[in-house]
């Protein structure tokens, strides 16, 4: 008996983990509490990633920073909702008064994407790299983001399937 519960949990447990792995990127995630974070990270953030036959969508949750300023480097993440297509094509994505073009790259687990902005008047530029873990439960986001106006900054968040 004991070892037909053992065996149930554990192909329980497998088959879980078989399908966060087929859902790739695809699904809710939230910021990994166990992880350190940079002190500049979004509070309360979550994201929904959803991939389909027309590109990738991010779903976005957080809150407001206190001064109601979003750093440079998490414009586009700290947005609502925004749509990537894949492939390499320019799609564009409205930021509050900004407008945010990008092109995206998904290889296997890893999706790349460079943006570019206009931020009153200086040109933004960024690149992102969201990566999966091999066991599907856990994704990194890394962030980089550059001014003409000699600004650059860098951050990796932690998250974990929700």
């Amino acid at each position: 008996m004991t070892k037909a519960i053992f065996l149930t949990i554990a192909l329980l447990t497998a088959s879980l983990a078989i399908s966060a792995k087929d859902e790739g990127l695809s699904g809710k995630w939230v910021l990994d509490k166990a992880s350190q974070q940079p002190p500049n990270a979004p509070q309360r953030l979550e994201t929904k990633i959803t991939q389909d036959h027309s590109g990738v969508t991010i779903e976005s949750t957080f809150a407001e920073p206190a001064d109601g300023v979003v750093p440079l480097l998490y414009l586009g993440m700290m947005a609502t909702k925004i749509h990537l297509a894949p492939g390499g094509e320019l799609e564009q994505n409205a930021i509050g008064p900004f407008q945010m073009g990008s092109k995206t790259q998904i290889d296997g687990n890893e999706m790349q994407t460079d943006w570019t902005a206009m931020v009153k008047g200086d040109a933004v530029q960024g690149h992102w790299t969201q990566r999966l873990s091999d066991d599907a439960r856990h994704m990194t986001w890394e962030i980089k983001e550059s001014s003409t106006q000699g600004q650059h900054s860098e951050a990796t968040l932690n998250f974990v399937r929700k």
